[in-house]
């Protein structure tokens, strides 16, 4: 038998979405699906849709009234209300069914003198105390309930021997099924089965008796495929009871009828995770009019849509992943090749659906629809916007409608070359009307970025992930989990619920720098000043952001120009000690980056004495570089060390690591070159190693010499440092720069006068 997904009760803690408490979405949390199962009229399949947060038993059947409501529903001549028949059924007790009851039921029965029907009813209420599971439970302490029970089938046979009418005697004859059933008498049931149910009508009563029928049955696997086929009632139980002794390929060498074989390939597809086009064919084969055909196409799109759309938007693997030994390390690109790969997939169902013939089809909507989703899957943009225009005249009034928009706008934005990507006008009013929409908005977005239209597809995935008030405080209306790396081909890929922390690890300034260009342009426009409403709230953030990426770059020069443009007001709200904005309180400047490091007494006086924010850092560091490097300067040495400083603070083992990073991060191994474009830098502390040994070369002292000597081998080494350099060339001032009680000492006889 092919594989099979085991059902298992998942228990999912309530996590929070935060780095640092290791969250790492999974599951329905990434699963990316736009042809959802609540567009399509199949809410008694619910148990089996493609899902991946709770798989098991975790499953309530909801439907307005079941079949035997529905049947003496019409038994009244619908004279009845059926409310009334189905609160008579499911909520009266044996007490309840009296003359003058307030059940209009059961008034219509006394009123109609139907004593047999009476007597039935009273008869199935009785059952309700022997159906249960307590009968055989070893910590039972009522001896005689077994005994009871017994009695109790006996006067159940009695009056299904003396009922004369049929419809009654159908229904005494399932009840006294389930009763024995309850009271583990199988043969008995399998006998009262043989005798009232094996020829004749098969109704919804067939099928619940046939399902009592398969317990103790070794050869039950016809059976139960036909029950979850024909019983919405028992669908879900049949596979709960009865999966794991279903087989396959022995229920069909015995099966007789061409529907029987529909039905056994159906039961085996309801969970089965891998490619199930084979057994569609199957089915399609010996079925007519077939709807649970009708929803296992439903679900196949569904599980093409994760294979396809999670990797192909969003980086993740597939939600259920159903090749078991796939590397735990990817990457964009390897990714992307899966994705392509399940592609081929799509088109081999695509070719399937294409091939049917409508006149054997259930639902031909949904086979139509779906047909114009594996056309966006595979990229035949042309055909799946015509064959839109003929589905939206035919079918005006469908649900599906809402997707068939959605896959049309994506086929106006995916429809165009890379460089000449724009945000259609075909296209707007349908992102207006589904703003709500995060993963469909978002998938808009990537397609523009995927095209290299970076601002208005930046717009878009930012508005996918705003939040109801601000970005930084309240919880999503909308997310979409996604990861990403900055070098396309390597692992290690880093998730990401927020634009403005992908926009961070991802974008190159230049990237960002074409995005913020268009600010200014797109606020003239009703449609874009929508679109854009998150960048546009950002707008200053986003430059800080930006000149935070010259900065890494060592760019100084644009850095400070792109601070600058920001206002002192900015600056004066986010970077001081009692203001924090958006920011948290651990994001801010409590420490000059020239002149003090962390856990060490201070040795370098503060020569000037200014507000630290990212712009006065940048802007000190260009003018001590410039006095470093003229040779007029008379201290050279000393703006080297101090920008040494600097650039030491500025990485993961500095004070001031806020001018690179929004997050400070725990180490990564040296030589990790997978994620921001100056990772090495903030890592190894390359700069800083190189402005001290420049302040080493211009030193005037040994003393001073040694200093700089050992603060570059701290740069580099950090604690794990032994300073052999300094050991080696300075061996007389090596107890005494080990620690760091002494460098004020060696600062001060920096300079030969001293």
């Amino acid at each position: 038998m092919k594989k099979f997904l085991v059902f298992i009760a998942v228990l999912l803690s309530n996590c929070s979405v935060s780095v640092a408490c290791g969250y790492d979405p999974y599951g329905e949390d990434i699963r990316y699906s736009l042809f959802l199962p609540s567009y399509f009229d199949y809410q008694d399949y619910n148990a089996f849709n493609y899902n991946t947060q709770a798989f098991g038993f975790d499953y309530a059947y909801q439907s307005t009234y079941e079949a035997n409501v529905f049947d003496w529903y019409n038994y009244t001549n619908k004279t009845v209300a059926i409310e009334a028949i189905d609160d008579c059924l499911n909520n009266l007790t044996l007490t309840d069914i009296y003359p003058s009851s307030n059940n209009a039921f059961v008034q219509y029965l006394y009123k109609n003198k139907l004593n047999s029907v009476i007597l039935y009813l009273i008869t199935a209420k009785k059952c309700e105390d022997f159906n249960n599971n307590d009968l055989n439970d070893p910590w039972e302490e009522n001896p005689s309930k077994e005994k009871n029970s017994k009695a109790f089938l006996n006067q159940l046979e009695r009056l299904l021997k003396n009922e004369k009418d049929l419809y009654l005697k159908r229904k005494y004859a399932f009840i006294t099924i389930r009763t024995a059933y309850y009271a583990n008498d199988f043969k008995h049931l399998h006998n009262l089965f043989d005798k009232h149910f094996a020829t004749g009508q098969k109704d919804y009563l067939y099928y619940w008796a046939l399902y009592f029928n398969a317990f103790d049955n070794k050869n039950a696997s016809i059976d139960i495929a036909n029950i979850m086929a024909y019983s919405s009632e028992k669908r879900y139980a049949s596979y709960y009871y009865f999966y794991e002794q279903f087989n396959l390929e022995k229920a069909l060498s015995i099966a007789k009828s061409n529907s029987d074989i529909a039905n056994l390939y159906a039961y085996a597809s309801v969970q089965r995770l891998q490619p199930n086009l084979d057994y569609l064919e199957k089915i399609y084969q010996n079925s007519n009019k077939s709807r649970i055909l009708d929803f296992l196409l439903l679900r196949e799109i569904n599980k093409i849509e994760d294979w396809i759309y999670t990797p192909y938007y969003t980086n993740y693997l597939p939600s259920v992943d159903y090749v078991n030994d796939w590397l735990n390390e990817q990457s964009t690109e390897t990714l992307r090749a899966r994705s392509e790969k399940d592609r081929l997939y799509a088109g081999q169902v695509l070719a399937f659906v294409k091939s049917i013939d409508y006149t054997k089809i259930a639902d031909v909507a949904l086979w139509k629809a779906a047909e114009i989703q594996l056309l966006f899957m595979t990229r035949d943009y042309e055909t799946c916007l015509t064959k839109i225009n003929t589905f939206e005249t035919q079918y005006d009034n469908e649900k599906v409608l809402i997707q068939i928009e959605k896959i049309k706008a994506l086929c106006y934005i995916s429809n165009q070359a890379e460089g000449k990507a724009i945000i259609k006008a075909e296209a707007k009013p349908i992102i207006l009307r589904y703003l709500n929409d995060a993963h469909f908005i978002f998938s808009i977005g990537r397609e523009l970025e995927f095209r290299g239209n970076l601002p208005d597809g930046l717009a878009l995935i930012a508005y996918a992930n705003q939040k109801i008030t601000d970005r930084y405080n309240t919880a999503y209306t909308n997310m979409v989990n996604w990861q990403e790396n900055r070098l396309k081909n390597v692992g290690n890929l880093v998730y990401f619920y927020d634009y403005f922390a992908y926009t961070d690890f991802v974008y190159s300034a230049s990237e960002l720098q074409t995005v913020i260009n268009h600010l200014d342009e797109k606020n003239t426009d009703s449609f874009y000043q929508t679109i854009y409403s998150q960048l546009l709230e950002d707008n200053q953030y986003l430059n800080d952001l930006l000149g935070t990426k010259y900065i890494r770059e060592n760019n100084l020069t644009v850095a400070e120009k792109t601070f600058a443009s920001i206002g002192n007001t900015y600056w004066e709200e986010n970077y001081n000690g009692w203001e924090r904005d958006r920011y948290e309180d651990y994001y801010t400047f409590d420490k000059n980056p020239f002149y003090d490091f962390n856990y060490t007494p201070a040795f370098i006086p503060h020569d000037e004495q200014y507000i630290v924010t990212k712009l006065s850092v940048t802007q000190h560091l260009i003018q001590y570089i410039a006095l470093a490097n003229n040779p007029a300067t008379k201290d050279r040495d000393y703006y080297y060390f101090i920008i040494g400083n600097c650039y030491l603070n500025m990485t993961q083992y500095g004070h001031s690591w806020m001018m690179r990073r929004y997050t400070s991060t725990s180490y990564i191994e040296e030589g990790s070159n997978e994620s921001y474009s100056d990772e090495m830098e903030y890592r190894n502390g390359e700069l800083a190693q190189q402005y001290y040994h420049l302040a080493y070369e211009h030193a005037q002292t040994d003393q001073f010499k040694a200093l700089c000597l050992r603060m570059e081998e701290y740069a580099k080494y950090n604690i794990d440092s032994e300073y052999e350099k300094l050991q080696s060339l300075y061996p007389n001032y090596y107890e005494d720069l080990s620690g760091c009680e002494n460098l004020e000492t060696f600062f001060k006889e920096r300079r030969k006068d001293n």
